[in-house]
């Protein structure tokens, strides 16, 4: 059971790399004691399974205490609820029960009196049904340092106070700072839902898994009248519902399933609507609007099939799916000045359609004890059955109205892509291996410049392991991307012909890695090792991207010292460069600019127990970025450096007062600075044509310290059947 205290991805990467790592050392350290007398292994007789289906008896846990933040952080607080200074209630529980029958049921509880709370009910019978309710919460907090005059925040309607007064530009909105209110920017999710296991024999298994997700709060949005914008708060406001169903047979040697998978997306949100706070260009454009995400759904039905024990030690899977997705909320006006005439829509929604089928055989062969083979064919298709409707009146502003006759792209793929690889076994400690890929797009619809592509990727590798304390992995390869045309200006963009966007371009990347593991004999010692190179050359671009190299490497060190005491140690580093060129004369290259990101992570830690009743854990995790560009050319000179720092040091000690109860201490420090010239120092009225938020880089110190009891209900350790 964990107790309440914030958990962020990289420390939660962190401590599961530690697990892995520690792992292994505990292996190696086992193997090593017979030939150097080292001290024992850990004592496993209190260690438990609390998921063994074996297990018969009853046990919970129940935590309890309290906690403190001292400052408040949006960022410190994301996906946790730990955003604001004050205290926080820890509550958790967890208990399972199995009978020697097979009945079992499990319930947990976790972090109730956070924002980031779970529930969890499931039990069944062993072989015959097993169930699974759950409730999830998910808070996102993205801006707390943000302000804005418009009244409705977290509505579709948006509205400016009274006594507003407009102007050309947001200096001479004299009403602005008596009507800015502060605001946070973020959004809750629930999610819950119930899912279903029913064997109606030993060979037929069916699946039933459902689930819901609502969101409520807001999201920055910019809107634009003309060549004024101003940043909102779009409102989040949505629920999706899936379903997904399955039912299997199983046979000997073969298998066979069919399936359902269902999703319908809702939103009360359709649109935002909100009055221009410039002053009005053309009469009646006082009020702008906008759509937001459809309501759609999607509905697909699947069928596949596996062949097991063939000829050469052979598999073979097939799968088949044919989905269909739909999306029909009625338009908007053209706008919503209704000074200017426009014609009627052309209908009242898009009745969109997409027809989805893919298609996927996959064959693995170990004809020989040494040789591994497998081989793979993939189809994706998206069929666009959308209508092209013919729109006579577009409105791309009110102050530049365009009167012409356009029609809606309608957009689809075919995707194909085959795969092969081998894997031989020269020796015992020596495989080696190559693989290829080729995958083919065409697009139909689009107002990209490529209609169709190709790709062609392959590679070789190295596996060496001439001792079970040592083993090396190197791979390399090389991968090209050829587009069959580049049409320059195929959206209309008014684009330099010589201009080829790097998604697009024809691309050659060379890229080789290489990991390898260590054990130093008797020590309880594991070392590892990695490294990256890529490098990517856009050789026919003129304009745009032109080179990026990507390097990579990693460190990590893990000392099982004795029984009681682990120690760790990682350091990681990433490099980006990159080239890019671009005309200010629309022609051939007069300017370009260089980019250089450099990413350091370092973290350690160790996992100890001084005494028998006593744990202490300490990690400490540190990470750096930079980003800098440097402009070469007409008005040359260097954008301001963006950087960041991340901190954060975690103690936990656990003190086992007695049999059932442990008393749990938590203290976290987590440091976050950064720097990013977009947005630094923007005030709302900063800029003349853009009325903003005024968000401010992420910066904070905090604190978080937690205490709590545990008390333990039953034996910790369930008794086994005889």
């Amino acid at each position: 059971m964990r107790h309440a205290k914030p958990q962020h991805p990289v420390n939660s990467m962190q401590n599961r790399s530690f697990l892995v790592t520690l792992a292994v050392a505990s292996v190696l350290s086992a193997a090593g004691a017979a030939a150097a007398e080292q001290p024992a292994g850990p004592d496993t007789s209190e260690w438990t399974c609390s998921k063994c289906p074996f297990d018969v008896g009853y046990r919970s846990e129940v935590e309890l205490g309290g906690a403190y933040v001292d400052e408040d952080s949006a960022k410190f607080g994301d996906y946790t609820g730990l955003d604001e200074k004050g205290g926080y209630v820890i509550a958790s529980a967890e208990g399972r029960a199995a009978e020697k029958s097979g009945y079992v049921l499990e319930y947990e509880l976790t972090d109730l009196g956070l924002d980031s709370r779970e529930v969890r009910l499931g039990g069944g019978k062993q072989g015959k049904y097993e169930f699974d309710l759950f409730y999830d919460a998910i808070p996102h907090r993205i801006w707390d340092t943000t302000a804005t005059p418009f009244r409705g925040n977290g509505s579709t309607d948006l509205t400016l106070p009274s006594n507003w007064v407009d102007a050309g530009y947001t200096g001479g909105m004299t009403a602005l700072n008596s009507s800015l209110r502060d605001v946070d920017v973020g959004f809750d999710r629930d999610r819950y839902g119930a899912a279903g296991r029913f064997w109606f024999s030993d060979n037929v298994k069916f699946d039933l898994d459902y689930r819901r997700d609502q969101r409520d709060g807001t999201r920055t949005q910019l809107a634009s009248f003309g060549s004024v914008s101003t940043e909102l708060l779009r409102p989040v406001d949505d629920a999706t519902d899936r379903l997904d169903a399955t039912v299997r047979y199983q046979a000997k040697n073969w298998y066979v399933q069919a399936g359902y998978f269902g999703s319908i997306y809702d939103t009360k949100a359709a649109y935002l609507r909100w009055d221009n706070p410039f002053t009005a260009m053309v009469a009646g454009a006082d009020v702008g609007q906008m759509a937001m995400a459809p309501d759609n759904q999607y509905h697909e039905f699947g069928l596949s099939a596996g062949w097991f024990g063939l000829p050469g030690n052979s598999t073979v899977t097939l799968s088949l799916a044919s989905g269909k997705g739909t999306q029909d909320t009625g338009f908007l006006p053209y706008t919503s000045n209704s000074l200017l005439a426009t014609d009627a829509l052309p209908a009242r929604n898009l009745d969109g359609e997409m027809d989805v089928t893919r298609a996927d055989l996959t064959v693995t062969s170990r004809p020989i004890d040494r040789l591994r083979l497998r081989g793979s064919v993939a189809y994706d298709e998206r069929d666009n059955g959308t209508k092209q409707l013919a729109y006579t009146s577009i409105v791309h502003t009110d102050l530049f109205p365009v009167l012409d006759d356009r029609v809606n792209p309608v957009y689809g793929f075919e995707r194909l892509r085959l795969f092969g690889s081998a894997d031989f076994r020269v020796y015992d400690d020596l495989t080696i291996g190559a693989g290829g890929e080729f995958r083919t797009l065409d697009r139909t619809g689009t107002a990209q410049e490529v209609k169709s592509e190709e790709l062609a990727d392959g590679w070789g590798s190295v596996k060496y392991s001439p001792t079970g304390f040592f083993g090396i992995v190197l791979k390399g390869g090389a991968m090209e991307r050829t587009p069959d045309k580049y049409e320059e200006n195929a959206a209309g963009s008014g684009q330099n012909p010589l201009m080829r966007k790097y998604n697009q371009a024809y691309l050659y990347r060379s890229y080789g890695e290489g990991i390898v593991n260590l054990a130093f004999g008797s020590l309880p010692i594991t070392l590892g090792a990695s490294a990256f190179y890529g490098d990517d050359s856009y050789t026919l671009s003129t304009i745009g991207a032109t080179t990026g190299l990507d390097r990579r490497y990693g460190v990590d060190l893990t000392w099982a010292m004795t029984d009681k005491l682990s120690l760790y140690a990682s350091a990681g580093e990433e490099k980006i460069d990159a080239k890019r060129q671009g005309s200010q004369a629309f022609g051939q290259p007069d300017w370009r600019f260089v980019l250089e990101d450099n990413f350091e992570t370092y973290g350690a830690g160790l996992r100890a127990q001084p005494l028998e009743k006593l744990g202490i854990d300490l990690d400490y995790t540190y990470a750096k970025g930079a980003s800098k560009t440097a402009l070469v050319g007409v008005n040359g000179g260097n954008f301001p450096v963006n950087e960041s720092e991340f901190s954060t040091l975690t103690a936990d000690v656990t003190w086992a007062m007695s049999e059932r109860i442990d008393l749990a201490l938590t203290w976290r420090y987590e440091s976050f600075d950064s720097s990013d010239w977009a947005i630094q120092g923007v005030e709302p009225a900063t800029l003349g044509n853009v009325l903003a938020l005024g968000a401010d880089p992420y910066d904070y110190d905090v604190n978080y310290v937690g205490a709590s009891v545990r008390y333990y209900f039953g034996p910790r350790k369930l008794s086994l059947p005889e």
